[in-house]
C-alpha cells in the first residue's frame, strides 16, 4: 500500500525541486513549487512508514525525504524572495 505513496512522493519532490530552481526565473514556479514539494515530502514520509511496517525496503522513501527537504527549503527561499520582489515592485510603481 505504501509503495504508491512512496513513488508519488518521490516524483512530486523532484517536480518541486525543479520548480524551486526555476523560481528565480519565473515567479509562478515558486508559488506552485512550494505546495508540490511539501505534498511530496508528506507522501514520502507516510509511504516510508508503511513500507517499513510491512517489512519492505524504504530506500526510495528515504531519497524522497531528502530531496523533499532540499526542495522545500529551495522553494521557500524562492517563494519569499520573489514575494519581496513583487512587493517592492508594486511599491515603486505606486510611487511613480
Amino acid at each position: 500500500m505504501g509503495k504508491g505513496r512512496v513513488i508519488a512522493g518521490f516524483i512530486l519532490t523532484i517536480v518541486g525541486l525543479v520548480l524551486g530552481l526555476l523560481g528565480g526565473l519565473v515567479a509562478i514556479a515558486s508559488l506552485t513549487g512550494l505546495p508540490v514539494a511539501i505534498i511530496g515530502l508528506v507522501l514520502s514520509v507516510s509511504g516510508g512508514k508503511a513500507m517499513k511496517a510491512s517489512g519492505n525496503p524504504a530506500g526510495l522513501a528515504t531519497a524522497g525525504l531528502v530531496i523533499g527537504i532540499i526542495a522545500t527549503v529551495i522553494t521557500a527561499i524562492a517563494f519569499f524572495t520573489c514575494g519581496l520582489c513583487v512587493i517592492c515592485a508594486a511599491g515603486v510603481s505606486a510611487a511613480v
